[in-house]
């Protein structure tokens, strides 16, 4: 009888860690940076980009109502989505990768959440 109550007892205990450890829900973080990319250069006005990381995946870059992924592509079409005054100067190339730098930055500040 007392060897039934331990394993009963071991059951009991076993039964319960098992069950807490199946309502974990295993969540993954997501962390966000906004920045108006007027700050950037030139836009004439306010064009908020969004980037949104989760943690062991990649991150996407939102902005007006688009999602862009974190690619050469996704980054070069935001680049050219935000339609700011680089595309008149004579350099365009090079404005069109600080805005991609910047984009990138604000990756970073997102997934290290915004630190």
């Amino acid at each position: 009888m007392k060897i039934l109550k331990s394993i009963a007892a071991i059951a009991v205990i076993a039964l319960l860690s098992l069950t807490y450890s199946a309502c974990e829900k295993d969540e993954d973080d997501e962390s966000c940076e906004q920045q108006d990319m007027n700050e950037v250069l030139n836009c004439g006005e306010e064009k908020n980009v969004e980037v949104c990381c989760i943690s062991g995946s990649s991150c996407t870059y939102k902005y007006n109502g688009t999602e862009y992924p974190d690619t050469s592509e996704g980054l070069n079409n935001l680049a050219d989505a935000l339609g700011c005054t680089y595309k008149s100067s004579a350099d365009y190339e090079t404005q069109k990768q600080v805005i991609i730098e910047h984009l990138i930055n604000l990756k970073f500040r997102a997934s290290s959440g915004g630190e």
